[in-house]
């Protein structure tokens, strides 16, 4: 990795061994180079490779208006969950989670603070996210010696959330959170069931329900030709169908989407899991 261009203590304009535009990040890196030297690969904390010039000129717009010492502590912050977050975010979301944290560190220390509205339900459905954003969230109060309430954690979660859809936009991750409450409440009048939200079969039908509702959002819902097996369950077990239709007619009025017989058939099956089960 060659130097092109220094664009901060922490960050530089750089090119890879393709000579692809990188943005490179480290405590430091700027201070120590000079334009045209190669990179010590030790100082390197974080590459960046933009997928195209548009990208290049946003991430450094990003990056270079963010304080330095908000910039190194968002990044340690990050750092430290690393393991856990390598599955959610491609360098694109990951530039945008800094953003937002900038953001929301700036707001704080101006005394704006925004309530997250679905707080709860981002604790109940997507626990594993929410105790990351928590993590992020106290090391950056550590780092910075704040003290940024719960709310941050879960705006954390939102983006976590967002990164595993397709269409990311925050918008779609509030809407899969409507869904998944209001099927979860549907469920539980029609059927007249209640669950440990702690059981495994809670666990196993949210978890159903949240790649459901990615598949919708996605437009890649599952589809068959193969009737029999969904009219021999309809048939069977009409409480479970009655349910599954009202969770088709509840998709197609809020997000005026149809629901396929093989997406109704599946929810038929877990709802009669869950449903009969026992712990």
């Amino acid at each position: 990795m060659r130097v092109i261009k220094i664009l901060n203590n922490s960050l530089i304009l750089s090119e890879d061994e393709n000579q692809h535009e990188i943005i490179v990040m480290g405590k430091g890196i700027g201070f120590k180079s000079k334009t045209g030297e190669l990179i010590d690969p030790a100082s390197v904390e974080k590459v960046f490779v933009p997928i195209n010039s548009v990208d290049t000129k946003e991430y450094i717009r990003i990056l270079e208006n963010m304080p330095k010492q908000h910039l190194n502590a968002i990044n340690q912050a990050l750092s430290s969950v690393k393991h856990e977050l390598d599955g959610y975010l491609n360098d694109r979301t990951f530039i945008m989670l800094m953003d937002h944290i900038a953001f929301a560190i700036e707001r704080f220390q101006k005394g704006i603070t925004l309530q997250n509205k679905l707080l709860w339900e981002v604790q109940k459905f997507y626990p594993k996210e929410y105790e990351i954003g928590l993590h992020i969230l106290k090391e950056l109060n550590g780092f910075l010696g704040l003290e940024m309430p719960d709310e941050e954690a879960g705006n954390i979660a939102f983006h976590l959330v967002n990164a595993q859809s397709d269409k990311q936009n925050m918008e779609s991750t509030m809407i899969s959170i409507k869904l998944l409450k209001d099927i979860l409440n549907l469920v539980y009048y029609q059927l007249k069931i209640r669950i440990d939200s702690n059981s495994i079969r809670y666990t196993r039908f949210v978890t159903h329900l949240q790649y459901f509702i990615q598949r919708l959002l996605d437009d890649k819902q599952l589809k068959t030709k193969d009737s029999f097996i969904y009219t021999q369950t309809k048939n069977a077990y009409n409480e479970e169908y009655t349910c599954a239709e009202s969770i088709r007619s509840y998709v197609r009025n809020v997000i005026d989407l149809d629901i396929t017989d093989e997406e109704v058939l599946y929810l038929m099956i877990h709802l009669i899991r869950m449903a009969n089960s026992e712990e």
